[in-house]
């Protein structure tokens, strides 16, 4: 499928034109990357957009300007859409499996997003202090203990929760937010917040 389609596609799904465009390249650049790496497992294009990248956006307005960590990035999702609709928003993405990694630093040149791409673990990321972390398909037993170290004070924690996951927050934060995904099926989106204190 060629850039266009994927634009109208997108626009047809309810995003808005100027940021279908580079939506629309960063779809194409998945469809090219996709086989060597194991990135969309043969989805449908009404799948891919309304599962990861309509999924992804659900997360857009809860971002705090300055950086987002995405852990887990594999595919872009959400980190890449999040990017793309959010340019007051830094990317720094983790990513241990070598040919995503790949792929994810060619995806980042190409859009021209502000964007580092670090490869290894959750684990394995420096003590930094971030205002979002975003964490997408990833077991909540490799991130939750991570909240303290990784997020600043007043910082939002994104975490794509799947449909039978346990909603509780983990140490140190609070409820923000619960948003319906646009599957349903698939879960909801929570949002923590990272006490001043």
């Amino acid at each position: 499928m060629d850039g266009g389609t994927w634009r109208d596609r997108l626009v047809a799904a309810g995003v808005f034109r100027e940021l279908a465009g580079p939506l629309a390249v960063f779809l194409e650049l998945l469809a090219q990357w996709g086989k060597a790496c194991d990135l969309t497992a043969g989805l449908s294009p009404e799948v891919l957009i309304r599962d990861h990248v309509l999924e992804s956006l659900t997360g857009a307005p809860w971002l705090l300007p300055g950086v987002l960590l995405d852990l887990g990035s594999g595919g872009g999702f959400p980190a890449i859409p999040l990017l793309l609709a959010r340019r007051d928003v830094r990317g720094f993405l983790v990513e241990p499996r070598a040919r995503r990694w790949a792929f994810l630093k060619e995806a980042v040149r190409e859009l021209g997003l502000e964007a580092e791409v670090w490869r290894g673990r959750v684990a394995d990321v420096k003590p930094t202090w971030v205002a979002n972390v975003s964490v997408r398909a990833l077991a909540r037993e490799v991130w939750e203990g991570e909240a303290q170290r990784l997020l600043a004070p007043g910082g939002r924690w994104l975490w794509w929760a799947g449909p039978r996951a346990y909603l509780g927050a983990p140490a140190g934060l609070e409820d923000v937010v619960t948003c319906p995904l646009p599957n349903p099926k698939r879960g909801r989106l929570v949002v923590w917040g990272r006490c001043f204190t």
